[in-house]
């Protein structure tokens, strides 16, 4: 009785060693195949909107980034959540932004999955403002793509909070010292901000 207990055991061990190690397997292929569809560096965007009849419209923009900016990963990108002095706050992961109005009192609620990076700014960090033109809000089809078009300026002492944030440069963290930032400036109404 207790050789075949042993037996028994050593056969799910082994069942359960082989579900492992193909699940591995798996998710290492997935993760190391290359979307041929999509460019190098692009990024894509979800988002949903209120379609015709207020049913959900969902669309994606995949925006081609500039020649300006580093062609390697970005070290953090987010939405801006503040700035102290040269410090950028950025909040990473899933992102969202929900503006609400109820009883006539719009309100704004920011969410991030990931954790809060320090964005560190010093003198010789380049700033680009993103200025692509194209709609941002609801496309006319389900997909499209936009080329990007940025701006070198001086560093942003005014960003306003929700703004789209990416970041090139030395990550030791939860903190970069940048390199290369590209904000995207969101506008939210000056009563949220």
């Amino acid at each position: 009785m207790n050789k075949r207990k042993v037996a028994l055991t050593a056969f799910i061990l082994a069942v359960v060693g082989l579900l492992a190690g193909g699940a591995y397997t798996a998710v290492q292929l997935l993760s190391s195949q290359k979307n041929d569809g999509m460019p190098d560096g692009a990024q894509v965007s979800q988002s949903v909107h209120e379609g015709s009849g207020e049913n959900p419209v969902a669309a994606q923009t995949i925006l081609i980034p500039a020649s300006e900016l580093p062609e390697e990963e970005a070290s953090a990108f987010g939405i801006f959540l503040r700035q102290v002095d040269n410090s950028y706050f950025v909040g990473t992961g899933n992102t969202n932004i929900d503006i609400s109005v109820e009883g006539g009192e719009p309100s704004v609620s920011m969410a991030h999955s990931g954790p809060e990076v320090e964005v560190v700014a010093n003198r010789d960090t380049l700033f680009y403002e993103d200025i692509t033109e194209g709609d941002r809000g609801v496309p006319d089809a389900a997909t499209q793509e936009l080329e990007q078009i940025v701006r070198q300026v001086e560093p942003p002492d005014d960003l306003p909070r929700g703004s789209s944030m990416r970041v090139w440069g030395e990550r030791r963290s939860d903190r970069v010292v940048a390199t290369v930032i590209v904000f995207i400036r969101h506008q939210l109404p000056p009563e949220l901000r």
